[in-house]
């Protein structure tokens, strides 16, 4: 029997993004994350993976080599917390000089790359949000690649949209792939387009996800509870067309209000979706129904597999969605680092580095 490719997720939040490499074939030997909601989300869900639930900043090399039981490491993959890069609201900077207040979440990337160079994976895969590739007008992202390079790594990033890759979601993440077998360094190609010319598959639509959910009573168990909206809201949301947002130049005045925010854009059934960020507590208005998308809805546009169930309240489900990684994504992404270690094996680069 083929021996699997071992991996650690050093930030694994809800799991998509090592449930993408299990599936891929991975040992993902150890999960990190610093939460205790995700902690129950993770034991749940994954009780066959360790997990560390603790300040990564605390957690030795020696600690996480612990748990490899004494094999090599193949790929350290992980999404370190977004939520300093966000363009969404007030963006912090990880310079403590600079206007912007410190935001010691941003330090968690270089830590991330300071256990790379610590425990010495073959590969390694870091995700993050689009905004770290301006943070501090590039040279914060330029700090993370050279810290790689130091410790001995081929490490290149590209900004990738998940559509592009069969989910139903415009989402665009940085992926930083890395090695240091010796390989260029290479980037799974798109599966799917919205260019017809590409004779590729067209986008996964978000109508096709949810299509099935739309009669479905609430169902706490699935993660599957309409919010409550208010009369007005309702009235507010009819008037929403598909693919669209509140016409706020064109509304009676008593549903007037002001900052409408995503939470006043309706989903597209024929498009991908809008990123699935929880802004308070509201995804974005359901294709065809007068409501937000509940929880399930935006797990499925996110490509979680429905037996994965999300502990806490329903803020705190929702952000652990909006947070991850899609899992149809992380698959192919594992697929795609199998090949390029069978290509290292192949040229007998691959135990000598």
């Amino acid at each position: 029997m083929k021996k699997k490719l071992t991996a650690i997720d050093l930030f694994s939040g809800a799991g998509g993004l090592h449930l993408g490499f299990e599936e891929s074939g991975y040992d993902v030997k150890l999960c990190i994350d610093n939460n205790d909601l995700v902690e129950k989300t993770h034991k749940r869900n994954f009780p066959h993976i360790p997990m560390i639930n603790g300040d990564i900043r605390d957690v030795t090399a020696d600690q996480i080599r612990e748990y490899l039981d004494g094999e090599s490491l193949d790929v350290i993959i992980g999404g370190p917390p977004c939520q300093g890069f966000s363009t969404i609201g007030h963006r912090a900077s990880s310079d403590p000089n600079k206007r912007y207040a410190h935001d010691a979440r941003n330090e968690l990337v270089l830590v991330y790359a300071n256990l790379i160079k610590e425990l010495r994976p073959k590969f390694i895969v870091m995700e993050n949000v689009k905004g770290m590739l301006t943070l501090d007008k590039g040279a914060y992202l330029e700090n993370v690649m050279k810290t790689l390079h130091e410790a001995g790594y081929n490490a290149e990033y590209r900004l990738i949209n998940m559509a592009d890759y069969g989910v139903p979601e415009i989402r665009n993440r940085v992926i930083i792939i890395g090695n240091r077998v010796g390989l260029p360094v290479a980037f799974p190609n798109p599966d799917h387009s919205d260019n017809p010319d590409d004779g590729l598959p067209g986008w996964t639509t978000c109508g096709s996800v949810l299509k099935d959910l739309v009669d479905m009573p609430d169902n706490p168990q699935f993660n599957h509870v309409a919010l409550k909206h208010t009369p007005k809201n309702i009235e507010r949301y009819k008037l929403i067309p598909q693919g669209g947002r509140l016409p706020e130049d064109n509304l009676p005045p008593e549903l007037y209000r002001k900052n409408f925010g995503n939470t006043f854009k309706r989903l597209d059934p024929n498009r991908p979706a809008l990123t699935m960020v929880p802004g308070n507590d509201a995804f974005p208005i359901h294709p065809t129904l007068h409501r937000s998308l509940t929880v399930r809805e935006a797990a499925r546009i996110q490509t979680f597999p429905d037996w994965v169930i999300f502990e806490g309240n329903r803020r705190q489900q929702g952000h652990q969605v909006g947070n991850a990684v899609p899992p149809v994504f992380s698959h192919k992404l594992g697929d795609f680092i199998k090949t390029q270690i069978e290509k290292a094996k192949e040229l007998g680069i691959y135990e000598c580095n």
